[in-house]
């Protein structure tokens, strides 16, 4: 070893060793003993078997060995031991050394401290497994409360919901009411509040139970507008969006559905997303009204109320809304969204089938569109036939 190299050697914070192919210590530099715990006059030109090394060391010291006399290459592996001031883990890399003909002649094993480094990411990775656990079991609340398509399917047979939230827990999610008193009259939404994952889930239940209180607790004369002129008052209260200085501009769209089986009536409105209407194979959109439910109010223009549609519907029609996130998505061959318009043609193209093959389309269609794209967007799809 060079005088240059010995000097840093000495003075290395690392424990650095060099071992013959026989096994012999040739080198051991002052850190060995802060390492092992083994004066360095004990190491030297003996043998592995001879030193009084923690096993672990000796262990991985002779594999090492015997691998890179066949490989000729480098090895490292963390090794975690006691020490007299406390277990430390080490990072040993065993390094070959060829000699001028190209001969393996020597390995230099150098072990680094590492045990701050893996404290800090053991933290870290608890850390991370404390707020999984919570997120899942916001999921466990957020799926207990939400409607699944079997409980839509008990008043709507034909019906289906595609949902595919991007995250664990979802701003999205599908939303249905049925009045106790009067089974002909049932409220059906798709919902998608500001954001995804954690803040969504949590404006998400902010809009389920002020979705329930309002249809639960008012007249049933209430339409689907008035519905939700009152969701979007009660939305900035609640957020305090209607207050001096609010900053708070989270809120949701919605397609909205006030259904009512003895009138075949549809009572549709929506916030900034539409409704697909399909009749003997030609479909026709309800526009939303442009404008969000919740947000800080507008000084400089008075607010314009939501947009009621009236839809008289027979057997077979059909009728399908959805949040942003299918539209949304990027994928195919240009990267390009998805679109709306794909899936009004999907629909025209596809007008006989039923909601469950509708189902199996958009939800293969999405992924073949996807294909190595991420999510960006919580996906809610919704349809029923009548």
């Amino acid at each position: 070893m060079s005088g240059q190299m010995q000097a840093l050697s000495e003075n290395s914070h690392d424990m650095i060793i060099r071992i013959g192919l026989e096994g012999v210590f040739f080198y051991a530099n002052p850190m060995v003993k802060t390492f092992t715990g083994v004066d360095i006059k004990n190491i030297i030109k003996k043998n592995l078997d001879e030193v009084e090394i923690n096993k672990k060391y000796i262990k991985f010291f002779k594999e090492s060995l015997e691998k890179i006399k066949v490989t000729k290459e480098g090895i490292t592996e963390e090794i975690s031991l006691p020490t007299h001031s406390g277990e430390i883990i080490t990072q040993v890399n065993a390094i070959p050394e060829v000699g001028e003909n190209g001969e393996l002649e020597t390995i230099l094993f150098v072990a680094h401290d590492i045990t701050e480094r893996k404290n800090f990411e053991l933290e870290i990775e608890k850390k991370n497994r404390n707020i999984t656990e919570s997120i899942n079991y916001a999921y466990r609340i957020q799926t207990a409360i939400l409607p699944d398509n079997k409980l839509i399917t008990e008043f709507f047979p034909n019906s289906f919901i595609l949902y595919k939230p991007r995250d664990i827990v979802s701003g999205d999610f599908p939303w249905f009411f049925q009045q106790e008193n009067q089974k002909d009259l049932s409220y059906i939404a798709a919902v998608d509040c500001t954001g995804h994952g954690v803040p969504g889930a949590l404006l998400s239940f902010i809009g389920y139970f002020l979705l329930n209180n309002i249809v639960d607790h008012n007249d049933v004369d209430m339409s689907a507008s008035e519905i939700l002129d009152k969701l979007h008052r009660n939305v900035r209260t609640t957020l305090k969006q209607d207050k001096d200085g609010a900053n708070a501009r989270d809120g949701m769209d919605i397609a909205f559905c006030k259904i009512d089986k003895k009138k075949k009536e549809i009572q549709y409105s929506g916030a900034h997303r539409p409704l697909y209407f399909l009749r003997d194979g030609k479909l026709k959109q309800y526009k939303g009204t442009p404008k969000a439910i919740g947000g800080i109010p507008s000084r400089r223009r008075p607010e314009k109320d939501f947009i009621n549609y009236k839809i008289n519907y027979e057997k077979g029609d059909k009728i399908f809304f959805f949040s942003d996130g299918l539209p949304d998505q990027i994928g195919g061959a240009s990267g390009r969204k998805y679109q709306a318009k794909r899936i009004r043609a999907a629909i025209v193209e596809h007008q006989n089938f039923t909601m469950y093959k509708f189902l199996k389309y958009f939800a293969q269609d999405f992924n073949r569109w996807k294909g190595e794209y991420k999510q960006i967007d919580d996906v809610l799809l919704m349809g029923i036939e009548f």
